[in-house]
């Protein structure tokens, strides 16, 4: 099974999410059904110590932990240091974040560089996910091509309340826009916000139906205990 399939939750702030007992957010997830958590292991060139927190609470439940981290691209050397960092604590897979500095003058180099340093690096045997924009034709400017060629899953963000689209509609346009860049798309669907619990559970049997190997929800920490059931409920 690849580590990005079944339904998984993101963690920013382990703190935050059941006062940090990774014994108890561990139980929690796995009563919430979740193959596993992608908890934020590096900011930059940041290394997240919360990461090693978790890992083997979570590896207790069976539970699979992808590291994330942001990426803004210039501090490269720092991140693959951190990629690493996260490997050696029990990293199963990694997810980087790339966002609006990617879409900058350089963006597409930077990007190029990035993912050469990965393959060069402790983790270049690793799964690697890339996360961001859910909808590409918005962000033209982005490098979708270097990050869909070096990567093994996109992980669009669907945060369809922000949209202001339909669970079902949002899911489908992105899924079809990023068909053309040639990997599997496992999407993040919004679990913050004013997003109704319903809309939640639409959204994720939607992303079953047309066949996404994985789905993901961004974010515990903001995630109401009647969006966690919905959740559970996909």
């Amino acid at each position: 099974m690849k580590p990005y399939a079944g339904k998984q939750m993101w963690i920013w702030y382990l703190d935050q999410i059941l006062k940090g007992d990774t014994t108890a957010i561990c139980a929690r997830a796995k009563q919430l059904g979740l193959s596993g958590l992608i908890v934020k292991a590096w900011d930059g060139g940041d290394y997240w110590l919360q990461f090693n927190k978790i890992i083997a609470a979570a590896h207790k439940a069976g539970l699979l932990v992808a590291a994330w981290g942001y990426s803004y691209g210039k501090e490269i050397p720092g991140e693959i240091r951190a990629m690493e960092r996260a490997l050696s604590a029990g990293a199963d897979w990694f997810v980087i974040d790339a966002e609006v500095e990617y879409e900058a003058a350089g963006g597409r180099q930077r990007a190029g560089q990035l993912l050469d340093a990965v393959s060069v690096s402790k983790v270049s045997d690793a799964t690697f996910g890339y996360s961001s924009f859910g909808i590409p034709e918005l962000h033209p400017g982005f490098p979708w091509d270097v990050f869909s060629h070096r990567c093994h899953v996109a992980m669009p963000q669907i945060y369809w309340g922000e949209f202001g689209m339909a669970p079902d509609m949002a899911l489908q346009e992105s899924i079809n826009q990023f068909s053309k860049f040639g990997l599997p798309a496992a999407p993040v669907g919004q679990a913050y916000g004013s997003v109704a619990p319903a809309e939640i559970t639409a959204f994720g049997k939607a992303a079953w139906k047309i066949g996404c190997p994985g789905q993901s929800f961004w974010s515990w920490q903001h995630a109401t205990a009647a969006m966690l059931t919905a959740i559970k409920n996909i």
